[in-house]
């Protein structure tokens, strides 16, 4: 179990933890010097050879509240002291907020310098307590009359720490997070950082990114409550012996993050509550510091709509970040204004990694409420259920946290499947199914009505489903039914399995032999004299054949007289994909002809023709592609023998 203390200065914080641990918590030469504590202190108690607990000891004075934010990160359990003879003060007051903010429900509270007061006034102090509490989570925290120059209460609250340390503690079974406290080098080992583990576990000879910098480092060393280990979870304070960095790229407020977690932010989608003590509401586009974790972010809060927070009142709105940093959803935060001296309020993350475009306000309402849930399991089903909705897989694992078998086993759970290949999206059976059932019954349609063609471009399929599937998906569920037999998929026609234009004798041998003669070469346009004079037949008959092959989507139609075989027009597009892939600015003409081996003025033709259906598309000189221009063309590996 880890304490953090909580209470104004000079109400016996330190002297207290010394007293349970016997562990002088104040370190700095200046906080011996003038007696209080100015950062953080931490002392470890194993009474009885039992449960370890941890203390940290966090400063009281208002000057050191930032400090105090981090020591309260990752607590399970806090330990609010009162000086029986000064009572509630102001620090009191904004320490027992903080706590309520960041939704801390286990407690206790110390009445200190019992031996000091009256007991009259021990009793007023008890019971402004209780009313300072009675409206926080900790309002069922018991209250405790301590001395610790006399000895008074000290076993009652010993003895209630370690009956609460053997209650089962919190755990977050997640991918492994630690927001960093303190950051040092030890002669001889190097780079070591401490934190409060968030969640997951880590071990030695794990690799971890640290956020919000990106740098990759190796765990060389783990030590908790002041011995070595092998390995550390969550709810346990550590000291992280890391290879691979230095000193000066980490800082307090950082995170060690698991590699695959690694995302940072610099725009949150969160709820806001201002505290209802404030006498002004918080406004629109209002400059303030973010305290989350162990950091301190300066943010502007953009509220919906641009209208105020009132006091006592929540809202969702955006928190705009001065630089990133990594939080998952439900994490809570605190926040202070401009000056860093006022309390403004706190609040909890909705959406740590909001989409960069704006989307439909109730799509995005309704993927809003469910992430409200705060619970894995019951936001996947929500945002399953979402009309339409396609939920990317990356961000709701990071959003979560979740490891890939915890993933796993929850899209299993919850009916949902991964689709896709660059975006890989999740999508719930249900609308697997329904989706299936509606192609079939479109391209049922389309060949009754016109049977003489040789089915629905992909395009249409998409454009006559409701609602509209991402190409991504609609890939994914054509290429699964054509692999289950339900439907046959030609270049980007579709059809069902049972039909087939007409095509006369003549017509199928005329097909066959021009198939065998293109496709024994380099993709290559073809003109209908030349194929006559190729099969030795009429160019009239030649043109029709091509005609009605066109038209079945056998066949592309590059420029005026001029054709080519749908496959070869899918290679030649996937060419120019794999060029955009070696570099993202795009090809030119000539690297197109260089790459492919075909001439100056067929190769402007073939990509004015490309540029035509949109396969690719001008910036300048270059081209790029379009992700999913197998929709248009259908699937086929590059041709490059220029670059082999």
């Amino acid at each position: 179990m880890l304490i953090a203390t909580a209470g104004h200065i000079d109400h016996g914080k330190t002297s207290l933890v010394r007293a349970l641990t016997s562990v002088e918590t104040d370190r700095l030469p200046e906080e011996k010097a003038r007696g209080i504590t100015i950062d953080l202190g931490f002392a470890y108690w194993q009474p009885d050879g039992n449960a370890m607990i941890g203390f940290v000891d966090v400063p009281g004075h208002e000057r050191y509240v930032r400090n105090m934010l981090a020591g309260v990160s990752g607590i399970t359990f806090a330990l609010i002291v009162i000086a029986a003879d000064d009572g509630i003060m102001p620090q009191t007051v904004e320490h027992v907020q903080i706590l309520d903010l960041l939704g801390i429900r286990r407690g206790a509270v110390a009445i200190t310098k019992c031996d000091k007061a009256a007991p009259g006034r021990i009793a007023q102090t008890r019971a402004d307590a209780l009313a300072l509490l009675a409206s926080t989570s900790l309002a069922a925290a018991p209250v405790f009359e301590i001395s610790t120059l006399t000895g008074l209460g000290l076993d009652t609250l010993s003895s209630h720490l370690r009956d609460e340390a053997a209650r089962p503690q919190p755990n977050s079974h997640g991918a492994f997070r630690m927001a960093l406290d303190r950051v040092f080098s030890v002669s001889g080992a190097g780079t070591v950082a401490t934190g409060t583990v968030t969640a997951g576990a880590l071990t030695m000879g794990d690799r971890l990114s640290i956020t919000p910098g990106g740098t990759e480092a190796r765990v060389r060393g783990l030590q908790s409550a002041g011995r070595s280990v092998d390995q550390v979870g969550s709810g346990q304070r550590c000291a992280v012996n890391l290879g691979g960095i230095e000193l000066d790229h980490l800082h307090r407020g950082d995170w060690l993050l698991a590699s695959a977690m690694y995302e940072p932010t610099s725009r949150i989608e969160a709820r806001v509550q201002v505290l209802p003590s404030r006498d002004k509401p918080l406004r629109h586009d209002t400059t303030l510091h973010l305290h989350i974790g162990t950091a301190d972010i300066p943010a502007r809060m953009l509220s919906r709509r641009q209208s105020p927070v009132r006091p006592g009142e929540d809202q969702l709105v955006t928190l705009v970040l001065e630089h990133p940093t990594s939080t998952v959803n439900g994490a809570r935060f605190v926040l202070r204004d401009q000056s860093g001296r006022e309390l403004l309020g706190g609040g909890r993350i909705v959406d740590p990694l909001p989409p960069a475009r704006r989307r439909r306000a109730e799509a995005r309402d309704s993927v809003m409420a469910a992430l409200e849930l705060h619970h894995a399991p019951a936001s996947l089903a929500a945002l399953l259920e979402i009309p339409g909705h396609e939920l990317d897989r990356v961000w709701f694992e990071r959003c979560f946290n979740l490891p890939p078998e915890a993933a796993a086993s929850l899209y299993d759970q919850a009916g949902a499947v991964v689709v896709g290949k660059r975006r890989m999206c999740l999508v719930s059976t249900a609308r697997i199914a329904s989706c299936e059932q509606e192609i079939v019954r479109l391209l049922a349609e389309f060949h009754a009505a016109q049977p003489d063609v040789g089915g629905m471009t992909m395009r249409a399929v998409k454009q006559q489903i409701n609602p509209t599937p991402s190409d991504e998906f609609l890939n994914w569920l054509l290429r699964d039914m054509a692999n289950r037999q339900h439907l046959i998929l030609n270049g980007s026609l579709v059809r069902l399995p049972g039909h087939s234009p007409a095509f006369s004798e003549a017509e199928l041998a005329m097909w066959r032999a021009m198939a065998d003669w293109l496709g024994d070469q380099p993709p290559r346009t073809v003109t209908p004299a030349e194929l006559a004079a190729e099969l030795r037949t009429s160019e009239g008959a030649v043109r029709a054949m091509l005609f009605r092959r066109r038209v079945s989507g056998d066949l592309w139609s590059i420029s005026e007289g001029r054709f080519m075989l749908r496959n070869h027009v899918a290679m030649l597009a996937a060419s120019a994909a794999a060029l955009v892939a070696s570099d993202p600015t795009g090809f030119t003409a000539a690297q197109f002809r260089d790459g492919t081996g075909i001439g100056r003025n067929h190769v402007i033709r073939l990509l004015e023709f490309l540029d035509g259906i949109g396969v690719t598309a001008r910036r300048g000189d270059r081209r790029i592609v379009r992700t999913d221009y197998e929709t248009i063309v259908g699937t086929a590996a590059p041709y490059l023998p220029g670059l082999v």
